[in-house]
């Protein structure tokens, strides 16, 4: 991780001084670093991590914070981790050009023939990340009475959990994916369907927690409370069965400490 922040924050470099002062500034306040830490760990249960992991690694969390200013943007929120948002501090239109930019920025890492396998897996993530954004949007108008025509026939749970697989749970899948692909190409069909069911649950549990911990509306507090039990229960068996394929159980046991540290997290 020592080595994973002097890369980053070189990445997170532009030659345009008011594009480099705005990605800095992004940067300035980052989180838990989640979603590289689950890339690494995610490599060590096959391999040693290499360039490509590390490529991943960066990939996932410039991603993460492009999302992030887009967000903002989109949700018109002051704040971003006890500091003034990019959009607050610079404007929405600076604020887009500056998630866009680092996004392109991000895609270009995995540019090399050996990441072909991440990078479809990357694509297919932001398709899916854009589109819980969307359905966001949509339930809110609806809720609110701003819209009335946004009903696709599923139940307030099936739809909850729609959006916050779209919008968090596909890219903390993509963060094990990605890394069991940087040292495992050619990973076989069930061991990968193995890796991706834990990483969608984790993502589950990890919005759920959020959820709690935000109380936003009474009702999504409840959905998260019903639901993070059960999503918790499936993450941890899924790391169960994955056991006899994995050459490293040490790391095996660091991720099922994650998982559980993701659901009773208090902040």
């Amino acid at each position: 991780m020592e080595r994973f922040e002097q890369a980053f924050e070189e990445a997170m470099r532009s030659e345009v001084l008011p594009m480099d002062v705005m990605i800095r500034y992004a940067s300035s306040a980052h989180g838990k670093r989640l979603r590289p830490r689950l890339v690494f760990l995610s490599a060590q249960l096959f391999g040693a991590v290499n360039d490509s992991t590390r490529r991943t690694a960066l990939f996932v969390e410039m991603l993460h914070t492009a999302t992030l200013i887009h967000d903002d943007v989109v949700d018109e929120s002051d704040m971003r981790r006890n500091q003034p948002s990019l959009y607050a501090r610079f404007g929405s239109r600076l604020a887009v050009l500056a998630g866009d930019y680092l996004l392109s920025k991000a895609l270009l890492l995995l540019f090399t023939p050996e990441d072909d396998p991440i990078l479809q897996e990357m694509f297919a993530t932001v398709m899916a990340m854009t589109e819980g954004e969307v359905l966001q949007i949509r339930r809110q108008e609806t809720e609110t009475g701003e819209k009335k025509d946004f009903d696709q026939g599923l139940s307030r749970k099936e739809l909850y959990l729609n959006v916050i697989e779209r919008k968090t749970a596909r890219l903390i899948r993509a963060c094990c994916v990605g890394g069991a692909l940087s040292v495992t190409p050619r990973l076989s069909p069930p061991t990968s369907h193995l890796v991706s069911d834990f990483g969608l649950n984790l993502g589950l549990v990890f919005q759920m927690r959020d959820d709690l911990l935000d109380n936003d509306t009474p009702e999504t507090t409840a959905l998260a409370k019903q639901l993070l039990p059960e999503y918790l229960d499936k993450a941890l068996k899924a790391l169960e069965v994955l056991t006899p394929y994995v050459k490293n159980k040490e790391v095996l046991n660091a991720l099922r400490e994650l998982t559980i540290f993701c659901a009773e997290r208090d902040h």
